[in-house]
Parts: C-alpha cells; structure tokens; sequence
C-alpha cells in the first residue's frame, strides 16, 4: 500500500507540471546539447514550441522548487517526489537535461539517501565531467558507504580525472568516519601532495580532523602550518584536535589569539572553547567566556547552550547550569543529557531523576547517552533500586543491544557489589567491546577474584580482541603471584605498552608489592616520562619493604627533576622510618620540610606523622602532635589510638576509646577494629561484650574487617563457644546441588585467602612445612594451613583456660583471696598438656603426621 501511494502522488506531479499549454510539432531527432544557454538559444531559434512551451511554463510555475529548475537544476528541490516528477519528464524525453542538470540530480538523490539512484542516473549518463564523478563520490560519503567511496574515487583515478579540493576533502571525512580506513587516509594524504592541494583550505581543514582524531598532534601542527589562509572551520579543527588529545592551554591559547586578530568565532568555536573550559575547571575563565558568548549574540545558540551546561557542571555550579537550562528557548537531546550530566556530576541524585521525569513528558526522544548518564549514580546498594529500574526501561527501549548502555549497567552492578549480575550481563551482551572486557576485569579485581581476571585476559587473547593500556593496568593489579606478574609484564612489552606512562606506574607498584624494588627501579630508569604517581610508587615501595635510606634517595631524584611533591609522597616518606636512627637521620628533617612545604595541616600528614613517631618509640611525641591539634577528625584519632594500642599500654588505648565517644567522634570499622584487638590482648571480656552491643547497634557487625576482630576478640578471651555462635550460617541446599555448591565455597574461599593475614606469618609455617619435608609454591595452601592451625592453637588455648579455671578452684580459699587484686588466669604447662590430651587435640595431631608438632605448635603459640 505505501507503494501505491507513492506512486500516485508521483502521478499527481506529473500531472500538475503536464497542465502546460502545448503547442506540438513534428518530432525531429534528438541532439545532446551540452550547454544550457545553447539549448534555449537553439530553442528559440527553431521556435520549437514544444521545449519553449515547457521552459515557460515551468519558469512561471507557483512551485518555487519548480520554477526555479532551468536555472538550478534539482540542487533546489527539498521535496523527493517532486524532484522524482521532474525526473520523469527527463525520462520520457518531455525535458532533455543537459550535463547541468543530470550532475543536480545525483546531487538530489545523494542527499535524500537513494544512492542507488544516484548511481544508476550516473551510470546513464553519456556526457561526464569532473563534476560527476565529484558528485558520486561526495553521495556515497554522504550516505555512509564510505568502502565504495574509496573505491570509486580509485575509478576515478583510473580513468584520469582529478578529483576537486570538496571531494578530496569528503574522502578524508570517509576515512574519519568509517573508523577502520586509516591506511586509507595515508594514501589519501600522500595523493594530496602529490597534487598539490596541501594549501587548499577544505582539505586541509579535513585532514587536521582525521590525524586530531587519532591523537597526531605533531601532524596537526605540520598540516595546519601548510594551509595557505586558514579559516575559523579550520582554526576550530586545530583547537578539536588539541582538546581531545588533552592539549588544554594550547585551545585557550589559539582563542586568546583569535580575538587579538578580530577573527570571528562561530557558534562551534565557542563551544570547543567552553567544554575546554569544563575541563579546566576555571569558573572565572567560563565567566569570562560567557562574557563574549554573550557580545557576540550566540547566547542563543543550542550548541553553545549545552555546552555552558556541561561547564557549569563540570566546575561544581549546578545552579549556574539550571539557570542556563532554565532560560534556553529551545532545547534538543543534547540539552537534556547535559543537565542531567551536571546534576550527576555534583552528585545531586533526585535533581537527575527529577530532570529524566520531566524529558520524558515533554521531550520525546531518550537516547543511550540518557541512560548511561544516569547509570553511574546508581552504583550503590542504596540507590540500585533504581539501577535496576533504569535496566528495566533499557529493556522497554530496546537498547539492551547497544554496547554503550551495557558498558554503563556492566559499572553500575559492579560498584553496587553485585558481581553476579555484573558477571551474568556481560555474558549475555549480544556484542562486547574493549571497555566490556576490561570493566569485566576490574568488577572481578574489586571484588577479590583475581584469577577470574587473569582468566579473561587469556580469553581476550585466545579471541583476538583488542588490548590497550587499561587492559593490561587492569591485568597487573589481579596478579596475584610473582609468576603471572612476570608474563602479564612479557606481554605489556610486546604489545609496546612497556613505555606507557600508566603501565609503568603500575609495575612499579606491583614489584613493590612483591618485595622486587631492584626490578622496579629498573621500570623507573627505563620510562620515558615519569609523574608524581611514579615517585610516589618507588617510594612506597621502598617503605613497604622497610628501606628507608632507597626511599630518601628516591625522593631526592624527585626533587631534582622537579616533579612537584604531595600528600601523598610525604606520607609513604613517614612510613618508611622504623627506629630511633631513622627518626634522627630522616624523620626529623621530613618533619621540619613539611613544616616549610606547608603540609602540616594536611589530615593525612598529621596522621602520618603521629604513627611515625609512634613506630621509632617516641609515643610521648605522637601524644604532643596529636593534643595540640586543633581540628581533630577521625582520621587522627584512629592514629593515636593505633599508635597507643600497638607501642603503648593498651589500657591508655581503653581510655581513648572512652574519650572517642565522649567527645562523640563516629567510630568507624578501623576504630572498632584496634579496640577489639587491645581488648582482646587484655582479655577484659566485659568491655569486649559493651563494644559487640555498641557495633551492632551502629550496623558495623556485617563488616567482615569487624566481624573478624570479633572473633579474634572472644577467642583470645576464650569464649569459643561464641566465636562459633557469630559466624555466618551456611545455607541450607540440596543433595544435588551439594558437590557444585561445595566447589564453589572452596574456590571461593581459597580466594578470599589472597587478601587475608593470619596471625601465623607465611614464613613461620613454610618453616615447620619445610623441616617435614612438604614443599608448599602455593600461598593460599600456605595460608590455609596457617588459619587451620590458629583455630587449632585457639582451641587448645580455651581448653587451658578451663583446666587452669578448674586448677583455681581446688586452691584453698585463703590463698585465692590473696590472689583477687590479679584477676588474670595465669596459664601453665600442665594446663596446656592437659588440653593437648584430650580426645580432638589427639584427633589433629594423628592427622597432622607431623613428628613432635605437640612442641612446635607450643613454640607457634608462643611466638
């Protein structure tokens, strides 16, 4: 029916533009006239009336898109079905168009995308010019098919005709936009000054497009260099390019420049100027910006509108961006994502969904950036309620296919903690790009599973996707062993990727982390470019290893290659000094640059330097720093009370947990942490019961870091039976699913060993598994056996305690009054033989085969 519809309105044309008064004549024969003014000459002088009759008619015509054909040709006619009209007199002869005119109309159907038509009328034609053959190529720029542009422009080549400076430029476009035709667009350049139109301005201005897009900020200089009068499209490339290749100054630069010379800024200028703006941060230059936006009357441009808002919102203004909002006359798409982007952005949740309700009722498009705009502001439990109604609505829309939306949903489940789903979405996304894979990796970094991660970048590999540097930063960090660092760093360095500033960064980091500073020294030496992140990698890894003298070192390196210093930098500096000689020889003269830098009021800093002090036995220092702070947070406090707990008495640490509350500082999971372990240590189990009732009534018992120290405590008390009564309870499951179910715990479990420090050091235990004659490469196996060996230690511990209990009472009653002032149990051999005699202790050491570990798990508990 849509075809019979078409067709007769096409009829309905026809007929209106034949109501002509005709005169007709003896038909004579056909002769291609190439010239337009030949043909109305010829007309006029053979008084064919038949042609004449037409031109006139046509001339006078009410339609404007018609009366104008003779003129202009189809290049008019904004209406296809007329312009189909017309050519249907051309085709039945009743109009014979000329080169002109045929040239107009693959013009015509080019620009209302029937290329095919575009392609048969040039197929037809008898008379070609370069015109043509431009005109083709620009269609199938025009219309997308970007590959047969490249092709027909080779066509073109073949048969000798140059292409104009405009279609030399809409091949480059081709390039740009296709995505996949670089290699394209370097013989397209080498063509370019082979023929000498480096000068010409559009093709210029196009190429400073495509090598901006591909980050070739050395060629957009050179090439812009090499436009002979360079226009504002073209000075608006140059500043594009800059932009997106983080050159920020260079834009403010070329506008300040722009102004000086009385250049005009269009409405696109303005708005490259304003998002760099954005980016800056600098709200008095915007202003500033704002101040010319609004002399040169483009206050009222959509584009530059929007990009005021992202401004706006970038600089933390949202207000500034909802008045700018509020007042714009017309608003598209753009418009609505850039205040939505704003709120998000300054972390204002209900004003983003109020702002997505009131685009929904009165504006009708909602596209994917809509969405993904407002996805991240959904990354928490307490707002993935409305995460999962957004995922719902993605359904609804169909954009449950598009790659960007689920990149957006694959984050959002990620940050919420909701792996699973995460896990599952990504396993159902109908297409995957670089960015899924590598969010894919970091949800399972974040949540702990590491060898998940280094699964899928093998499977990224066995696949043939694309990696670049996040995929690999990605990878470093889920290295959970010397091994796999050291063949995910092969890899980096024959991807290329070993001179990337961010990789490097992070082997530094890793290294570190495993102890191997010399290697990552190496990485520091070998790096083209070095930042503040890398200096303060070398020297945290340098006081994570206890080598103070390589970390002053390092940061004197820094200072003489005038990398600036921050935070953090003077912090792990602090962490690196352990003992009194360290205190002399670099803790004081830190403490003294500090004062000079003007970081002494930095709240981390402070901190540091109480734990510093507190580490080379200078308590009474910590103390002073701490008392005569002014402001104390958190922060300080939890440094004090860390210092007091692991160099003091622990009775002091009591006592600061006392003032905490009083002086109603928020305890945090730190703060409840080192409590139970000092209550813990003194084994006064009432204040360990009043701290247990004070964090469940705060919420703080689900914390795993809590839940733990909890444990820790009341098993130190010897209170086993509650260790047991507050751990978690496996769910009930079926006989079925049982061996799967077990699996996974396992897995899961080994895991989660990676991150966890038992109270037995690694090292102390591949000892003992060494002199039996077990070799363990495994550190979770190591771990294992650790934590199974405290909880033996632990067991055996409470046992004592009850023989020793038992052993009080049979004293006479005369002698356990003397002995009330102590009320610590004091533990003997005899009590620990008793308790490694009874029937489970036995049960674990015949399984243990282990000879004499009744004397080596004495000497661990001692230890």
């Amino acid at each position: 029916m849509p075809g019979l519809v078409q067709l007769s309105e096409l009829a309905r044309h026809c007929r209106k533009l034949s109501t002509l008064s005709v005169v007709h004549a003896s038909p004579t024969a056909y002769l291609p006239v190439v010239n337009r003014q030949n043909q109305f000459k010829t007309c006029l002088r053979e008084k064919e009336s038949l042609s004449c009759g037409i031109y006139w008619s046509l001339k006078d015509h009410p339609n404007p898109q018609v009366s104008c054909f003779f003129q202009k040709g189809f290049s008019e006619i904004t209406e296809g079905i007329v312009g189909k009209a017309l050519h249907a007199f051309c085709v039945t002869g009743v109009i014979q168009p000329d080169t002109f005119h045929t040239n107009t109309l693959i013009n015509m159907y080019s620009k209302f995308d029937s290329i095919k038509y575009a392609q048969n009328v040039f197929d037809k034609m008898l008379d070609r010019n370069e015109a043509s053959w431009n005109n083709m190529m620009s269609g199938f720029v025009r219309v997308g098919r970007y590959h047969e542009a490249l092709q027909f422009f080779r066509h073109m080549c073949e048969h000798g005709i140059r292409p104009s400076s405009y279609a030399v430029a809409s091949l480059v476009t081709a390039c740009d936009r296709s995505g996949c035709m670089i290699e394209g667009a370097l013989q397209i350049h080498g063509y370019v000054i082979k023929c000498g139109l480096m000068s010409d301005v559009f093709v210029g201005t196009c190429l400073l497009h495509f090598y901006g897009t591909y980050g070739q900020v050395s060629e957009v200089n050179k090439l812009f260099g090499d436009i002979d009068e360079p226009n504002i499209v073209s000075w608006t490339s140059l500043m594009v390019g800059y932009a997106d290749n983080g050159y920020i100054k260079e834009v403010i630069d070329i506008y300040q420049h722009l102004r000086r010379i009385g250049l005009y800024c269009n409405q696109n200028t303005m708005a490259t100027v304003i998002r760099t703006c954005g980016v800056l941060g600098d709200k008095t230059l915007g202003y500033q910006i704002l101040g010319d936006v609004i002399k040169s009357g483009l206050d009222t441009s959509v584009s530059v509108a929007n990009s005021l808002i992202s401004m706006f919102g970038n600089c933390d203004s949202a207000e500034e961006a909802g008045c700018v909002f509020d007042n714009m006359k017309e608003r598209d798409t753009i418009s609505w994502n850039s205040i939505i982007a704003a709120s998000v952005h300054n972390g204002h949740f209900e004003e983003s969904l109020g702002h997505f309700f009131w685009m929904r009722q009165t504006h009708t498009e909602t596209n994917y950036i809509t969405i993904s705009t407002l996805l991240p502001l959904c990354g928490s439990a307490q707002n993935l309620r409305w995460g999962r109604g957004l995922h719902g609505l993605v359904v609804k829309s169909g954009l449950e296919s598009n790659v960007c939306v689920c990149n957006s949903l694959l984050s959002m489940y990620s940050q919420a903690g909701e792996s699973g789903d995460a896990e599952f979405l990504f396993h159902t996304m109908p297409e995957r790009d670089l960015i899924s894979w590598n969010s894919m990796m970091a949800s399972h970094v974040e949540d702990g599973k590491c060898p998940r991660a280094i699964e899928l970048l093998i499977e990224m590999f066995q696949t043939r996707k694309g990696m670049n540097y996040v995929t690999f930063t990605t990878a470093l960090s889920a290295c959970y062993n010397l091994a796999k660092l050291r063949i995910v760093h092969a890899f980096v360095i024959l991807f290329g990727l070993h001179h990337n500033l961010v990789i490097g960064n992070a082997l530094i980091t890793m290294y570190g982390k495993f102890g191997l500073m010399g290697e990552a020294q190496r990485v520091c030496k070998i790096m083209p470019m070095r930042d503040e992140v890398t200096w303060n990698a070398l020297i945290g890894g340098h006081a994570d290893n206890k080598e103070p003298n390589a970390a002053i070192e390092a940061f004197n390196l820094l200072r003489k290659e005038g990398v600036p210093v921050n935070y953090i930098t003077i912090v792990n500096l602090l962490s690196a000094c352990l003992s009194p000689y360290d205190l002399l020889e670099h803790g004081m003269p830190i403490h003294g640059h500090i004062v000079v830098a003007g970081f002494e009021l930095d709240t981390y800093v402070q901190s540091s330097l109480i734990t510093m002090y507190a580490q080379c036995d200078d308590l009474n220092s910590s103390n002073y720093i701490f008392y005569v702070l002014a402001n104390k947070n958190s922060s300080t406090w939890n440094s004090i009370l860390s210092a007091n707990a692991h160099y003091g008495p622990g009775e002091e640490a009591l006592k600061l947990i006392a003032k905490m509350r009083n002086d109603g500082v928020q305890l945090d999971q730190f703060s409840f942490s080192v409590a139970l372990s000092i209550i813990g240590n003194l084994t006064v189990l009432d204040e360990g019961q009043q701290l247990h009732s004070l964090i469940i009534k705060l919420g703080f018992e689900s914390n795993d870091f809590v839940l733990n120290a909890i444990m820790d405590m009341y098993g130190k008390c010897g209170e086993i039976d509650d260790v047991f009564r507050i751990l978690p309870q496996p769910r009930s499951r079926s006989q079925s699913e049982g061996r799967a179910d077990d699996d996974a715990a396992l897995s899961d479990f080994l895991a989660s060993l990676m991150d966890y420090t038992p109270t037995i050091p690694d090292e102390l235990v591949e000892h003992y598994l060494a002199k039996s004659g077990f070799q363990c490469p495994d550190v979770r196996l190591t771990r294992l056996v650790a934590v199974a060996t405290q909880k033996f230690v632990a067991e055996v511990a409470a046992d004592a305690l009850q023989h020793c209990k038992a052993r009080q009472a049979t004293i006479p009653k005369d002698k356990r009054d003397k002995q009330q002032k102590d009320k610590r149990l004091v533990l003997t051999m005899e009590d620990l033989s008793k308790s490694l005699r009874e029937p489970t202790a036995q049960l674990f050491l015949a399984c243990c085969f282990v000879p004499s570990l009744e004397k080596k798990i004495v000497i661990v508990a001692d230890r």
